[in-house]
């Protein structure tokens, strides 16, 4: 059989790395994942329209993160489609429970069927002023209540023109990661100078970027490096997903605004699945 662009160079990419670690073993099989940060969007009926309307049913572990409010609601109509997608909350509070106004603790978002949070987002770093130190408590947390945590990390424009991409990424991801000696997170690479902007990293700039994250990982935790799932978001959508699927390093996206239209999503799931029958 022909072996197809997308593979030779997912396979031409692998046999460099593997030359680079001496000949050790890589584990190429990480899971791809497609998932939807809806942010503050969408009502009940909306939901309820969303999960009517959405058809695609594919080895990708697809993931959708509602707003709070709709957490529970979008766990029945989970359920009641039978499709095989996972529940994440776009928060968590770093504390068991207590005196937090407004907060959403790890407990409660698995009590309503959560098995995702996603952590660190550069809304979250810019509204509520979240840094590297708070990340990291959040994502103890995450794990503590066994979710598993979608660390977000990323450059601002100023970042990008100034050159300091990789500092910063180093700095963000060191701190998220502090104390932490397990590989069941995922990474969620988003260039904050591309989210809501209409512009994104190509994905050769993209895969670059992700193979530079995935440079930090080994220094941290060796071989483990190799099965963590690194995401590529910032204004990832219909248009180029398939793009993205075609490199080595990028493992699925985080999808915001184009996560909000059912058929929009299906073509994004589409577009990796086929990218997992090719790899």
């Amino acid at each position: 059989m022909e072996q197809s662009i997308e593979s030779y160079i997912k396979n031409l990419v692998r046999d460099v790395i593997g030359q680079n670690l001496g000949g050790l073993e890589l584990q190429c099989d990480r899971q791809t994942y497609v998932i939807a940060n809806w942010k503050m969007n969408k009502d009940l009926n909306e939901t309820a329209e969303f999960f009517q309307k959405i058809n695609s049913s594919h080895d990708v572990s697809v993931v959708i993160c509602p707003p709070t409010q709709l957490l529970y609601p979008t766990q029945l109509f989970i359920k009641q489609s039978g499709k095989p997608i996972g529940l994440g909350g776009q928060n968590v509070h770093w504390a068991d429970k207590g005196a937090y106004t407004g907060e959403t603790s790890g407990s409660m978002l698995t009590d309503v069927g959560c098995e995702y949070v996603i952590i660190g987002h550069s809304e979250r770093r810019q509204y509520s002023f979240e840094d590297d130190e708070l990340v990291n408590k959040k994502v103890q947390q995450a794990l503590k209540s066994g979710l598993t945590p979608i660390i977000c990390i990323g450059e601002t424009l100023g970042q990008k023109s100034a050159m300091q991409t990789e500092q910063v990424l180093y700095k963000q991801i060191i701190g998220a990661l502090k104390d932490i000696d397990t590989a069941h997170f995922i990474l969620a690479y988003e260039p904050v100078w591309a989210i809501g902007t209409g512009q994104s990293a190509t994905a050769e700039l993209a895969q670059e970027t992700h193979a530079y994250i995935r440079s930090i990982l080994r220094q941290l935790m060796g071989q483990k490096a190799e099965g963590i799932s690194i995401l590529y978001g910032g204004s990832a959508n219909e248009r180029n997903a398939a793009e993205y699927s075609a490199m080595p390093d990028i493992d699925g996206v985080l999808v915001g605004g184009a996560s909000l239209n059912a058929h929009v999503f299906d073509v994004i799931i589409n577009a990796f699945a086929k990218g997992e029958q090719n790899s």
